[in-house]
């Protein structure tokens, strides 16, 4: 029998006879790593790592896919080169989903983003004063306010606009009430004349009115030595019977003179209205 190798037992070991070595049993034998055939290691330190090389497996320092972080405004770091860098956050200077902070020099855009909050809540936000709010008394200066509904207003000095034209009142003249409520020729008319009361061209009285509004129209035709006056009322090209202040309609204008119309039309149904008109002579 060959001579067995009686250096290297250990608990747990068999030996093979072909080498003349002791070989750990799995399972039974307390190994080290650098015990196993395939694994080097070399001044081992801590933090290192067991990677493979190729060719075995050796202990290294782990320096993983990280190679360098850089910090910032608000931004701090420990460990900056890997493995696994620590950021701070301060959020005194980083916005963050919960913390307030005030932005200053920002644009929120509205299109991609949601404001969220009660009328109260976004009304006691907004304290500077060019904004018009709510809850808040504002002053609005050359601003265009489209069909809105005022309750209770008090105008104080209002300002109204008027249309006047250097021309001369004859044939059928379009009054268009968005342009101006007072329409005023300055020329002597030539002719007795149609008055077509609308919104414009593109919109009709019956868009621009509501079933229950009305709309007063002030007409000033100025006369010379021959006078002419409204023979007929239209409300978007369609004939309208006019209620004439004392039941009577005019028969003639006034020589020498500006003869101011007034129109209240009122809207009681769809395209159907009650006209009420007054001439009255001014010189």
């Amino acid at each position: 029998m060959a001579t067995i190798n009686t250096t290297d037992p250990k608990p747990g070991y068999v030996y093979n006879s072909s080498d003349d070595t002791w070989y750990p049993l799995l399972g039974l034998a307390t190994q080290s790593l650098d015990g196993l055939t395939d694994v080097v290691i070399t001044t081992p330190t801590s933090g290192q790592i067991l990677a493979y090389n190729g060719t075995q497996w050796i202990n290294q320092t782990e320096t993983g896919d990280v190679t360098a972080v850089t910090s910032g405004t608000g931004i701090s770091l420990t460990n900056a080169t890997g493995p696994i860098p620590t950021v701070a956050v301060d959020t005194a200077v980083v916005a963050t989903t919960n913390n307030a902070i005030t932005l200053t020099s920002k644009t929120i855009a509205l299109g991609s983003n949601t404001v969220s909050g009660t009328i109260s809540e976004f009304n006691t936000a907004l304290t500077d004063g060019d904004f018009a709010t709510l809850a808040g008394s504002e002053t609005l200066t050359n601003k265009t306010i489209n069909t809105a509904t005022l309750n209770s207003p008090i105008f104080v000095g209002p300002e109204e606009r008027v249309n006047v034209v250097a021309s001369a009142a004859t044939g059928t003249i379009n009054i268009d009430t968005l342009t101006a409520g007072t329409w005023y020729y300055t020329s002597n008319a030539t002719g007795n004349h149609t008055l077509n009361l609308r919104g414009s061209s593109t919109t009709s009285m019956n868009t621009l009115l509501a079933t229950g509004d009305s709309q007063t129209i002030v007409w000033l035709n100025t006369n010379g030595a021959t006078a002419y006056y409204v023979t007929a009322v239209q409300v978007d090209s369609v004939a309208a019977t006019v209620k004439w202040q004392n039941g009577t309609a005019p028969t003639a204008g006034n020589t020498s003179s500006i003869d101011a119309y007034v129109f209240t039309v009122i809207k009681t149904a769809a395209s159907t209205y009650t006209v009420f008109g007054t001439q009255t002579k001014f010189a």
